[in-house]
């Protein structure tokens, strides 16, 4: 009887492992060293969202700011961060941060031209309350 049990899971076994090549690629792709992109200054926006607004919403309209970056070759900008659910903080639970390698690049992908204008002056109307309310800084690499 035990053999009838045995035998599936010697075959099962053997389906659900990996050869040692197999492993050793995968080790090695998980180890390999990432590009480091140079960051010499950031852009940090600490805020909470206003009533009437979803975080689905809000990702929704950052997506489309980030499309502009990306369609002039910058890539994703901006990323939005919120505190842990269980997280006691009452007040700045949300974070929207971007980096720049210089301040040149900051200046070049913020002149997107008059399309990128008008959105952002929709998002200024829509999300006043947040820029009136929020903790920005503006902070550079000193190391």
């Amino acid at each position: 009887m035990r053999n009838l049990f045995a035998l599936p899971l010697l075959f099962l076994l053997g389906a659900c492992t990996q050869s040692a090549t197999e492993i050793a690629e995968v080790n090695e792709a998980e180890t390999s060293p990432v590009e480091e992109q140079v960051v010499s200054q950031m852009s940090i926006h600490l805020f909470d969202l206003p009533e009437g607004v979803s975080e689905e919403e809000y990702l929704t309209d950052i997506e489309k700011m980030n499309s502009f970056f990306i369609a002039s070759g910058y890539g994703k900008n901006y990323t939005v961060l919120k505190v842990a659910d269980d997280n006691v903080a009452e007040n700045y639970r949300y974070a929207l941060v971007s980096s720049y390698p210089s301040a040149e690049v900051y200046e070049a992908s913020h002149n997107q031209g008059e399309e990128y204008n008008a959105f952002m002056d929709e998002l200024s109307a829509k999300y006043s309350s947040i820029w009136d309310t929020e903790i920005y800084r503006k902070v550079y690499t000193i190391n």
